[in-house]
């Protein structure tokens, strides 16, 4: 069910919340606020209410003015009555127009859509604080472009974790380059989290050669520009204190491919398909296909709810790109 809210109040919202059935919030973990524009705003709900399978939780997402679709066509099955439709107009401009959503449009949880304008899109920390689920920590996603230093952004202030996804940018690196001065141990990014498997994977691989001391340097081969290719890159640098070089593979997404150069021959983990990697050694016969789905959104989404506490691998891997090539940083 989606109730429609124009023209209302934070009051309004939070009345109609309180009269639904189980919207209370009391099974909640925690409060997601997804700062996001219209045409990113489904994508980011689905994956928000796909996450909120293992971590129910109340969905605030607050969509930002200036896309002519973030106003109009709002879909529902109830309207305030006639006498509140006025009320969330201000004598500055403010406008906010909201939806409740619940059952399987909200996941397992509730989710408040608002879309404020004028004076109201000026203060959206002051809209979402009555929102916030008490007791719980408040996670703030930005799934598209995200400020210049999240954690002093009104919805960052809010947040005990800040999540943002530079693979969504027009420029990854740049914009994972950007965060390094302003990251703060609360802060993370999907990059970093979608590469989970392949260090898991590498760390596996690798560990026979590397008790025998054979490694002598490592390639990561991937898409140019790819923000999850220069985190593993500086990654492997910092655990293994070896050269490690980076290889742009056009036509390409994410990792294409790490090989491991060893005294005794190249061990190389390929992508084959977005369901499996090859793992081929030297001295073995037919390569090894193993099973390592490429990460969706909702997937790197709900390991991010699950952990919440700074990740300092993270942190530590983030501030070595600040040395950057010809400094020790990964090439």
């Amino acid at each position: 069910m989606i109730i429609t809210l124009p023209a209302t109040t934070t009051d309004e919202i939070v009345s109609v919340l309180l009269t639904q059935e189980g919207a209370a919030g009391s099974s909640r973990v925690l409060t997601l606020v997804i700062d996001t524009c219209a045409a990113d705003l489904e994508d980011a709900l689905t994956a928000a209410h796909g996450a909120s399978r293992d971590h129910p939780s109340r969905v605030v997402a607050v969509v930002a003015p200036g896309d002519p679709r973030a106003g109009a066509g709002l879909p529902g099955t109830a309207v305030p009555p006639a006498s509140t439709a006025h009320a969330g107009h201000d004598a500055g401009g403010g406008h906010l127009d909201a939806e409740v959503r619940l059952g399987h449009h909200a996941g397992a949880g509730e989710t408040v859509v608002l879309r404020p304008f004028g004076e109201a899109a000026r203060h959206t920390d002051t809209l979402v604080v009555p929102l916030l689920l008490p007791d719980v920590p408040v996670v703030t996603w930005w799934p598209g472009p995200f400020p210049a230093v999240p954690a002093q952004a009104p919805l960052g202030r809010l947040a005990h974790a800040r999540i943002t996804n530079t693979p969504a940018q027009a420029d990854p690196a740049a914009a994972l380059a950007s965060l390094v001065a302003v990251h703060t141990p609360a802060d993370t990014d999907l990059a970093w989290t979608r590469i989970t498997l392949w260090r898991a994977m590498v760390a596996s691989v690798l560990d026979p050669a590397l008790r025998r001391q054979a490694v002598e340097c490592v390639v990561v081969a991937g898409e140019p520009g790819n923000s999850s290719v220069r985190l593993m890159a500086a990654w492997l640098r910092l655990r293994l204190g070896l050269p490690v070089s980076r290889t742009d593979v056009a036509g390409i997404r994410g990792i294409a491919s790490i090989t491991t150069r060893t005294t005794e021959g190249d061990i190389t983990i390929t992508r084959q398909d977005p369901d499996r990697v090859v793992i081929t050694r030297p001295g073995r016969g037919q390569p090894e296909a193993v099973t390592m789905a490429r990460r969706e959104p909702v997937t790197t989404l709900n390991e991010e709810l699950r952990r919440l506490a700074p990740d300092l691998v993270y942190q530590e891997v983030l501030a070595s790109l600040e040395q950057g090539p010809g400094k020790g940083g990964p090439r």
